[in-house]
């Protein structure tokens, strides 16, 4: 591994796993709402599942890591779009509001039992490495 170059960011090698309907639905609501967001998501997803295959991890670790990927930002639905696609930078306010898409994403999975394996990647894909976060559990 040490010597061996890889393109974490090479779209080639990502496996098409068979989303679950339900995750495939937030996704596409998420694509009508925002389609950078949409995107992200899938390079995330992406990143994720290159990194697991580097590391040879499991295959349902691989699989359980992307959809991560996929729906860490899923909270992004229930921002308000003017916010969501606002072009400049966002008021004090408005980025209060934005940080919230952490706790919404994780209240989406956790009322939906085929997302709430996915729950903790929506709420703390913002931690940072004190283990704060930006947004707090109720």
């Amino acid at each position: 591994m040490k010597n061996e170059k890889i393109d974490f960011y090479s779209p080639i090698d990502l496996k098409t796993y068979n989303l679950e309907q339900t995750v495939r639905y937030q996704l596409d609501i998420l694509e009508r709402l925002d389609l950078f967001t949409r995107k992200h998501s899938e390079n995330v997803a992406n990143l994720c599942c290159r990194i697991c295959e580097y590391l040879h991890c499991k295959k349902s670790f691989t699989i359980h890591c992307t959809i991560c990927g996929y729906l860490h930002d899923v909270g992004k639905m229930q921002i308000p779009t003017k916010i969501l696609n606002k072009p400049d930078k966002l008021t004090e306010e408005e980025y209060e509001i934005m940080k919230t898409h952490t706790t919404l994403g994780y209240k989406i999975c956790m009322q939906e039992p085929k997302l709430r394996p996915y729950a903790l990647a929506a709420l703390d894909h913002h931690e940072a490495l004190d283990g704060s976060r930006i947004s707090k559990r109720d």
